[in-house]
């Protein structure tokens, strides 16, 4: 090996050190679901909505205000009484005048909020499949990111082989032609080769590298933690055809998110419209006031005469005409749930369309990854023949790279059909909403 590919090699070998943190794709999923922004996110928002609903839910209960208030009358208001023809002119109130006033209210006929708790647990249940949302999108993204790793990484071994083998070609060739074996033209065709090769394997390291950090973003972990991802995309090729039937069998739409969320609204709207039509019903409340008052002639509250006063009513409340409002809302509602419908509609159809797209990409690949598994035998078959032909004088230096960038290309191949029935795999996972952690 070359001192360029052993440059290139060091920082694969640095990640394998004792300190780095080896992960398969079930570990990068579970520290992913613990530490991803969005799910963190998500959730919060969940308990926000919780709070909301107990926050309506105080409604029904009894509330307790109190007040105090001094007035200091400047002029004191004069009432005139006419009693035949004398009239008796009388002083109302005093100079100073304390109130302190204590009010206990309970809600007894409160439609509306009885309701508006209703709507309350509707916006916690969005909460909850939003976050679902966020966590099956953050797996079907991790997943591909993590096949992402796989595959640069598998291309990476692949340019290494094939760089190994024209670095050994080239050497060889170098010998021969010193011993006048080979032709100069030979020699400088297989250093050609070699040269070719070394850009590629720049790009992918370089690759590898961005591909890794993107990983540990999705994780929610810190792009110089030392982790070391375990697996190659060939330790998937044995259940393909397995994964595809069960996939081909649940392609129900009952468990996407985008219409469950849908539906949440939908029945948000339709209470919103009974939260309107309960504003026509009349409120009844128990209010239950004591309080305490004060007209003293000085400025002297803590000495001052205070006389008590209680009274229990019933408060009664009825909107009898709003001037239309309400009846403007229910049209506004009902449009709503007619737009509600056609965008369900439309957005069911698409994803209909996605899956059917989905599992026609996943099929193609699937028989891709057969045809190129073949193809690399055969490659692989035809390079060791033009190889021992090239060793014994028969065959030329052209043919011996014809069939290492064959073999090249039919590696890089396979292991993208691979790739590409995993993400589309995935893909299909988000959008039939489930929430697999299992390779």
């Amino acid at each position: 090996m070359g001192l360029f590919a052993l440059g290139l090699l060091l920082p694969q070998r640095a990640k394998a050190q004792s300190d780095s943190v080896v992960m398969n794709l079930d570990k990068v999923l579970e520290v992913a679901l613990s530490d991803n922004p969005d799910i963190k996110v998500a959730d919060k928002t969940i308990e926000i909505q919780k709070y909301a609903k107990k926050e309506t839910i105080t409604g029904l209960f009894p509330t307790l205000s109190a007040s105090a208030s001094g007035v200091k009358n400047i002029k004191v208001a004069t009432m005139v009484m006419a009693m035949g023809d004398q009239v008796i002119k009388a002083k109302m109130g005093r100079p100073y005048n304390y109130q302190l006033t204590g009010t206990v209210a309970l809600p007894l006929v409160a439609p509306q909020l009885w309701k508006s708790v209703e709507l309350c647990e509707e916006q916690v249940q969005l909460a909850i499949e939003q976050a679902r949302s966020s966590k099956v999108s953050t797996i079907s993204g991790v997943k591909k990111a993590f096949y992402s790793v796989l595959l640069t990484r598998d291309s990476y071994d692949a340019i290494l082989a094939s760089y190994n083998v024209a670095e050994e070609s080239a050497q060889n060739t170098a010998k021969m032609f010193e011993q006048g074996l080979v032709s100069e033209y030979d020699k400088l065709t297989a250093d050609v080769q070699l040269a070719s090769i070394k850009p590629q394997l720049l790009q992918v390291a370089n690759g590898l590298k961005l591909a890794e950090m993107q990983l540990k973003v999705l994780m929610g972990v810190d792009v110089e933690e030392p982790i070391k991802f375990e697996g190659k995309l060939s330790d998937y090729e044995t259940d393909l055809f397995s994964e595809l039937m069960l996939l081909k069998e649940d392609t129900s739409l009952d468990n996407n998110s985008t219409l469950k969320q849908l539906d949440i609204q939908r029945r948000q709207l339709e209470l919103s419209e009974k939260l309107n039509k309960l504003g026509y019903i009349p409120t009844l409340a128990l209010q239950l006031q004591a309080g305490y008052s004060s007209m003293p002639d000085k400025f002297n509250p803590f000495k001052a005469d205070y006389y008590g006063s209680t009274s229990l009513a019933l408060a009664f409340s009825w909107n009898i005409w709003d001037g239309g409002a309400k009846m403007m809302k229910t049209r506004q509602n009902k449009l709503q749930l007619e737009n509600l419908d056609v965008q369900r509609e439309h957005v069911k159809r698409q994803l209909e369309l996605s899956i059917s797209s989905s599992l026609n990409s996943i099929e193609t690949a699937a028989e891709q990854v057969v045809s190129n598994k073949e193809n690399v035998y055969s490659a692989e078959k035809a390079y060791n023949i033009s190889k021992k032909r090239y060793d014994v004088g028969s065959g030329t230096m052209l043919e011996l790279n014809s069939s290492e960038t064959q073999l090249l290309n039919a590696r890089l191949q396979y292991v993208q059909s691979i790739y590409d029935f995993l993400t589309n795999r995935a893909a299909l996972e988000e959008t039939l909403g489930k929430v697999v952690t299992a390779k």
